[in-house]
């Protein structure tokens, strides 16, 4: 009888607690993911409550755009005059994507081995969205691609890093997908620049887009259809409304994934694998991404899959190009006049950076030094950056391909 008894007291707690055992984080079921204190955090705030020393410097581009590029100066032992590299961040995402993943986060990794650690913000992201006289609320703000970004953001702050770190010509490069791009556009079109890289290496590289998998492709019949951007991308600020997520997510939802993750526009574009994704930095991830940018900077990658993936500058239409470019036809980016050394790095399941055009880029790379395909068949766009095994199969063959063009580091 006091068995009974102390079986019915008992009996409810045994099961809550299996119930709560069973219920775990997972891509089903986000509620279960345990709090993470930096997705309530800045990039500088989270590189602070893992011990590192943060800055947050400011440039102005020469068309006035006010950026801010994030800098963990070196290690937490206080060593200071490492050689400085350069972040970029890709499509609809900031300097925080380098330092999520915490202890093995590659901006974190860079400053243990003693480099002075710059993360660039591209214009219109959360940490770059300001103007000297255009209020960011005005059609002429948003008036901008990847081309500018990398005509604009990038030499003023290479520049920025060169004159601060005393270190002309020294800064190492790293850029993941449109960081990529970014850069590709800045040192074919400005190579006396490009002078202040030592080295670009490039993550899930995206310049040619023939072979693209990405729901980005769906977009491209739409490029020049002002009404229906306008309805379901927004005209400025890339928005896209319910109805195009759902369509851009139709993969997404069959793969029976969190709304929250199918929801979100980076997943949607640049692809999810949900055996790779470390499930528990998805609280974060979502919280800091997408980061924002304009909707003509989607539609310049979409107009490239349009194209036949031709790596050119924004296309304004026949009338519009006369005025702009002088021809019908927007000009291709000219990558043999790149002289600065580059290293690819790539994966066989990239949904926005097929490894046929990667391939391809390569050999319209005169000073290609190298190139690294990921060996895991999975591993995806985004994978790059939230990979579980990220570190092991992207940081750490990277962090030996830099000691190659690197001061003396610890």
């Amino acid at each position: 009888m006091h068995r009974f008894l102390l079986l019915v007291l008992f009996l409810p707690i045994f099961l809550c607690e299996n119930v709560i055992d069973s219920v775990k984080c997972s891509f089903e079921n986000l509620a279960a993911c345990p709090y993470n204190p930096d997705a309530d955090l800045d990039t500088p705030q989270i590189a602070r409550r893992h011990g590192y020393p943060a800055e947050s410097h400011y440039v102005t581009t020469e068309d006035g755009y006010i950026l801010t590029i994030h800098r963990i100066p070196g290690p937490k032992t206080g060593e200071r005059g490492g050689q400085p590299v350069f972040l970029q961040h890709g499509l609809l995402s900031s300097s925080a994507d380098w330092i999520i993943a915490g202890n093995e986060s590659l901006g974190f990794m860079l400053a243990d081995a003693g480099y002075d650690v710059w993360m660039g913000n591209a214009r219109g992201n959360t940490y770059s969205k300001a103007h000297l006289t255009l209020p960011i609320q005005s059609p002429q703000y948003w008036n901008f691609s990847w081309h500018e970004m990398g005509i604009y953001d990038l030499p003023a702050a290479l520049y920025y890093v060169s004159n601060t770190t005393n270190k002309p010509g020294e800064i190492i490069y790293v850029g993941h997908s449109m960081g990529t791009t970014m850069f590709f556009v800045l040192a074919s079109t400005k190579p006396q620049v490009a002078k202040n890289v030592k080295l670009m290496v490039a993550l899930a590289p995206v310049a040619y887009m023939t072979h693209v998998k990405s729901p980005i492709r769906y977009l491209s019949p739409f490029a020049y259809d002002f009404e229906w951007l306008a309805r379901y991308l927004g005209l400025n600020q890339f928005l896209p409304n319910n109805k195009i997520m759902k369509f851009l997510g139709y993969d997404c939802e069959l793969l029976k994934i969190d709304k929250e993750i199918c929801e979100d526009v980076i997943f949607t574009l640049c692809g999810f694998d949900k055996e790779e994704f470390n499930e528990e930095l998805l609280p974060v991830v979502l919280s800091h991404d997408p980061a924002g940018s304009s909707t003509k900077t989607v539609l310049h990658y979409s107009q490239e899959i349009k194209y036949d993936g031709k790596f050119q500058q924004y296309d304004y239409g026949p009338d519009g190009n006369k005025i702009k470019y002088g021809t019908l036809t927007p000009p291709q980016y000219k990558l043999l006049n790149i002289k600065v050394k580059t290293y690819l790095m790539y994966a066989l399941n990239d949904f926005l950076a097929s490894y046929i055009d990667v391939i391809r880029l390569s050999q319209n790379l005169t000073n290609n030094v190298g190139m690294y395909q990921v060996p895991l068949e999975s591993f995806n766009h985004v994978d790059f950056l939230f990979g579980k095994h990220a570190a092991k199969l992207v940081y750490k063959p990277l962090m030996k391909v830099l000691q190659n063009y690197s001061e003396a580091v610890h």
